[in-house]
C-alpha cells in the first residue's frame, strides 16, 4: 500500500479529528526517512499545532503566521524545502538537531493555506522531489477530512 492509499485509509476512520491527525502523521513519518512530522492549524494570524509524530513535541506550538519556513509556505501557498536550514535565515528552530525541513501547505478549494504539513530529517539534502511529490499527494485527502468547513 503506496501512503496515498494509506491516508486514503484513515479518511474512512470514524475517528475524531485528532485521533485522524495523528494517525496522518504517522503515516507520513513512516512513508520516508523522516524523523519529524507535525500537522498545524493555520488562521490569519498564527501557525498552531495539531498533532505531531516523532521524538519529541515542537519547540514552538504555536508562532505567528510571518514566521519561518511555514510562514513563507503559508505567503506563498507553494511548498518550501530548506536541504539546510542551519543556512536559511527563515527557519525557526523545532527540534535542535534539524539539518532538512519540508513544510507543505493545504490549500482550500478557494486558494487559502488552512494548514500545513511538517516533515524534517535530522541530514542535510534529506528531501527529493519524489519526497515532495510524495506530501503533496496527500494534502487533498487531509484537507477532506481535518479541515471541513
Amino acid at each position: 500500500m503506496d501512503l496515498v492509499d494509506t491516508i486514503r485509509a484513515i479518511e474512512t476512520t470514524e475517528l475524531d479529528r485528532a485521533a485522524a491527525a495523528a494517525l496522518f502523521a504517522e503515516a507520513i513519518r513512516a512513508a520516508g526517512p523522516y524523523r519529524w512530522v507535525g500537522l498545524y492549524d493555520v488562521t490569519p494570524d498564527e501557525i498552531a499545532i495539531i498533532t505531531y509524530s516523532g521524538p519529541a513535541p515542537p519547540a514552538y506550538p504555536t508562532f505567528p503566521v510571518t514566521k519561518g519556513l511555514s510562514g513563507e509556505a503559508v505567503r506563498s501557498r507553494r511548498t518550501v524545502v530548506s536541504n539546510d536550514v542551519s543556512r536559511d535565515t527563515r527557519y525557526l528552530t523545532n527540534l535542535e538537531t534539524t539539518g532538512s525541513e519540508m513544510i507543505v501547505p493545504i490549500l482550500a478549494p478557494d486558494g487559502h493555506v488552512v494548514g500545513t504539513i511538517d516533515v524534517e530529517n535530522d541530514e542535510l539534502d534529506a528531501f527529493s522531489d519524489l519526497d515532495v511529490d510524495a506530501v503533496v499527494a496527500c494534502t487533498e485527502v487531509v484537507r477532506e477530512r481535518l479541515f471541513r468547513s
